[in-house]
């Protein structure tokens, strides 16, 4: 964004329509999804809903929401637990760091 304009909207790195999962797993008050948010220019948003193809959608295997829920309830699987939050928090950051996603959160929209 630069002179005049306004910043890049802020998007959910925590998948909103999953919710109550995190809500589940200690993601409440302070801690709430909405304070999980990061700043991306559209354009870097729908690649990563999209795998680069808008068309795809949320059918593309490594679209954000689909491969960051898989990789939590995987873990899960694989620990025989429910993960805390800050293994949560440890798994989806390396999945940001893939995805080439800022870690400067802000806070977004609730309900």
């Amino acid at each position: 964004a630069g002179a005049g304009m306004s910043d890049a909207p802020k998007h959910h790195v925590l998948p909103q329509e999953h919710r109550e999962w995190f809500e589940r797993r200690g993601f409440k008050g302070d801690m709430d999804i909405d304070n999980f948010c990061v700043r991306l220019e559209q354009a870097d948003h729908e690649a990563i809903h999209g795998g680069g193809n808008w068309k795809l959608g949320r059918t593309w295997p490594g679209e954000w929401n689909r491969m960051i829920m898989k990789a939590l309830r995987d873990a899960e699987i694989a620990t025989g637990r429910t993960l805390t939050r800050n293994e949560i928090l440890t798994l989806v950051a390396k999945s940001m760091r893939d995805y080439r996603i800022p870690m400067s959160f802000t806070r977004g929209r609730g309900r």
